[in-house]
């Protein structure tokens, strides 16, 4: 059985069975001020509301809005995010429903395949379960997205061509990640831009410039179509190239034939030591008399760490952009990317990905993983985001993986290998999707699932939610930790704590770290305050004093160095007699 408060410190207050302080998650998520052990003011705008009326039960003075036992009299409301608390002991009157459901004072769930539905409508849907696109508010297979809509797989929706002034056929390229028009109408002809851009022109007026040319009155074809001359950038015809795409070499007006590896320009084709000038991410170097492109960050030709675009074109190497997971430092055009904030160099994505998995190291460093991918056919695998084909079995869609499979386990939404680092890190090993045995500083919640995060870190207060709403969490500042016991209820359950942070110490209940000075305590109360001394050690007004031999209390000592007074004292009285008196005698 799992063992639940009834009663809390001063300096916390009592939620569910579990004690809290205000000024620490998850406590200040719940309460923003407490006094003698019961909150006094809840957090209304998270999901709470404070009982109006004496609470029933110890802790209910703040109740969730979807709890629907409350405090017997007073509660939620079923499957509510935010609700106004009533006047009396009653039913609290729901705002807003949970994701997922419709409706105010009541909640309907989403009905078909809606992952969400608006408020007034349990049928109208707002965003569709995996593999389903958003089509006038109906969830409907990839395939009905079709004529006058293209199917946008970044945002699971189908879209219409109409957002391509004068477009009424359309696809989604997946190579420029851009709606691509196919048919303008009879008027005008679709147009694609070097960037796969496309739009719809009148063929007279809107064909005449140097990265196009008309193919009679039915097209305009870029210069590089395979009507003109492959690989062209610039023509003044369809058979006359006058400028070749970056990487290829001009050898005539009818031919584009490529650089060397990672030239823009060169002086012969397909020699990489021929170069000119580099594409984006190279510079140039000059070793006798070729010429070749190597990366912004080679570190055997002197690259700069980190680096993702850079310029030599002024005698010394300057980088111009970090990659995305490095910070830049110093001035602008002369970056140093040392300070790495994510392990993906993509940055997951860019700013559409989530770099938030934290794993430490055994040494208590932390380091950043991918927790969302910003391209939605990559996905969380062992920290980075890879493509489709590396998911390693794991069942992901939409940039975050939601199951995975045998060796591997769920953490922070990605699938983690427990045989190498970086999982090995935070579980030794995973059975059915699930971890098993945790790693130092983490710990496996009870009954772990493998749709739930399954190894949590001692330090992680938030926790995680699996069935029966039952919840587990670590403690703020712990490094070594024990697992929870199993709730029989609804509600929160935190890891003992058995070791914590450089410099603090947990208390005897192991429910929180504090800052411990003294080398001779183990257990601190509260910062400062020790409750319980190592062996060999005794306390007195929160202080650790030896208490004995080598490591004696200051009232042994005490004791001692009157005893010795006295005995020295009546020592160097006899002597005082011995001569004294059997000299006179």
């Amino acid at each position: 059985m799992a063992a639940t408060c009834g009663k809390c410190g001063s300096e916390c207050f009592l939620f569910m069975g579990g004690c809290y302080r205000t000024g620490s998650q998850p406590g200040s998520e719940i309460c923003t001020a407490a006094e003698g052990g019961k909150c006094t003011v809840c957090k209304t705008d998270n999901g709470l509301f404070k009982n109006p009326a004496a609470p029933q039960r110890p802790g209910s003075e703040c109740i969730l809005c979807w709890d629907t036992e409350g405090d017997g009299a007073t509660k939620g409301v079923k499957d509510c995010a935010t609700c106004t608390a009533p006047q009396s002991a009653a039913a609290a009157t729901c705002k807003t429903c949970k994701a997922g459901f419709s409706g105010t004072s009541s909640c309907t769930p989403c009905t078909g395949d809606c992952t969400t539905c608006t408020e007034s409508s349990p049928t109208e849907c707002t965003s569709c379960k995996d593999g389903k696109y958003l089509k006038r508010s109906q969830c409907v297979a990839k395939g009905e997205c079709t004529t006058d809509h293209y199917p946008d797989d970044t945002g699971m929706e189908c879209v219409a061509c109409s957002t391509i002034d004068s477009c009424t056929q359309c696809t989604f390229d997946l190579t420029t990640k851009k709606p691509k028009c196919t048919n303008c109408g009879i008027s005008k002809k679709v147009k694609t831009e070097l960037d796969g851009t496309t739009t719809c022109v009148d063929i007279a007026t809107g064909c005449e410039d140097e990265n196009h040319f008309k193919d009679g009155d039915t097209a305009c074809l870029l210069c590089g179509d395979v009507k003109g001359v492959p690989n062209c950038e610039t023509c003044s015809g369809a058979k006359a190239c006058t400028k070749c795409l970056p990487g290829f070499f001009r050898v005539s007006e009818t031919s584009c034939t490529a650089c060397g590896d990672n030239c823009a320009t060169c002086s012969e084709a397909g020699n990489a030591n021929r170069c000119l000038t580099c594409k984006s991410g190279f510079f140039l170097i000059t070793e006798n008399e070729s010429k070749k492109c190597v990366p912004c960050d080679s570190k055997t030709d002197d690259g700069i760490d980190g680096c993702a675009e850079c310029d030599n074109s002024k005698g010394s190497l300057k980088c111009t952009k970090c990659k995305p997971n490095r910070k830049p430092a110093g001035k602008e055009g002369d970056y140093t990317c040392t300070v790495k904030n994510c392990e993906d160099d993509t940055l997951c994505g860019g700013t559409a990905g989530a770099c938030n998995a934290i794993i430490l190291d055994a040494q208590g460093k932390e380091f950043h993983y991918c927790s969302f991918c910003g391209e939605s056919s990559k996905f969380p695998i062992d920290g980075v985001c890879a493509s489709n084909g590396d998911k390693a079995g794991n069942t992901c869609a939409d940039g975050v993986c939601t199951q995975c499979t045998t060796g591997y386990f769920l953490y922070m939404g990605g699938c983690y290998k427990a045989a190498g680092p970086p999982g090995s890190l935070v579980c030794k090993a995973a059975g059915d999707g699930v971890c098993t045995e945790a790693a130092a500083g983490y710990f496996v919640p009870p009954s772990p699932t493998k749709d739930k995060q399954s190894a949590l870190s001692c330090s992680n207060p938030l926790g995680v939610e699996l069935a029966d709403q039952k919840a587990y969490a670590g403690v703020e500042g712990c490094s070594r930790c024990t697992a929870p016991a199993q709730l029989e209820a609804s509600g929160m359950a935190a890891a003992t704590c058995t070791a914590c942070g450089e410099g603090r110490k947990p208390n005897k209940s192991g429910t929180g770290c504090a800052a411990c000075s003294d080398a001779n305590c183990k257990h601190c109360r509260v910062d400062g305050v020790c409750e319980e001394c190592s062996s060999g050690f005794s306390l007195e007004g929160g202080k650790c004093v030896s208490t004995g031999g080598p490591n004696l209390s200051t009232g042994a000592i005490a004791g001692i160095s009157v005893a010795a007074i006295v005995v020295v004292g009546g020592l160097v009285g006899f002597l005082c007699w011995w001569f004294i008196c059997r000299g006179k005698a």
